[in-house]
């Protein structure tokens, strides 16, 4: 997910998985946190936390709903 204010500490790391994806995939790109909500709110998920994890990518748990219990998807 593209942040605005990142270390830089894993920038290498970080054009290098850029690198991967171009090579790998004709439509990949990076979304920002309010396509991400676009897409998440499309999908039909209520809610959904952004977790850094001080690695060159985050997680994103997305719930189903409030009545329901525990996530519905991670990626």
């Amino acid at each position: 997910m593209i942040v605005e204010e990142r270390d830089e500490k894993l920038e290498h790391v970080r054009l290098m998985l850029d690198m991967v994806m171009m090579a790998h995939t004709s439509t990949g790109k990076e979304r920002t946190l309010k396509e991400w909500d676009f897409v998440l709110n499309e999908a039909g998920f209520a809610r959904y936390e952004v977790r850094d994890i001080d690695d060159v990518q985050c997680v994103i748990i997305a719930y189903r709903s409030s009545m329901e219990v525990g996530p519905a998807l991670k990626f």
